[in-house]
């Protein structure tokens, strides 16, 4: 009994301190505020309903892609919003050899305010803080 204690104990410690790494190795931060422009030809944004959606997203077929729209908002480009966490290299886009970051936000302004939701990395520029 003591030693899956011990065990379980370790295990979480171990998860603790990966999703910490993960979080503070992202290029934006929690309580940031940023603006979200797509990247291409396109400059809207797709806000998802889950990490693992925006992951299934960017990693699969077209097919499969399009059955997934339906869990995500379009927003403008523009639409501002705060950042709530961020995992660092988190989606791997199919097409592409470097990994993003997977970043939850708020939006804040817009049709969608109030709105949670996760976003690709690659679609956010950080807010200049004035001094």
């Amino acid at each position: 009994m003591r030693h899956s204690i011990l065990r379980t104990a370790a295990v979480a410690v171990l998860a603790i301190l990966c999703s910490a790494a993960a979080i503070a190795a992202c290029h934006v931060h929690p309580r940031e505020r940023v603006v979200l422009f797509g990247v291409g030809d396109d400059p809207g944004v797709f806000l998802w309903d889950s990490r693992f959606r925006l992951r299934a997203y960017h990693s699969t077929s077209f097919d499969e892609a399009q059955a997934l729209l339906p869990h995500a908002l379009l927003l403008a480009a523009g639409t501002r919003a705060i950042v709530i966490t961020c995992y660092r290299n988190d989606v791997q886009p199919k097409y592409s050899l470097s990994p993003e970051d997977a970043v939850e936000v708020r939006v804040l302004t817009g049709p969608q305010r109030g709105r949670t939701g996760w976003v690709i990395g690659g679609d956010i520029q950080v807010l200049a803080t004035r001094r």
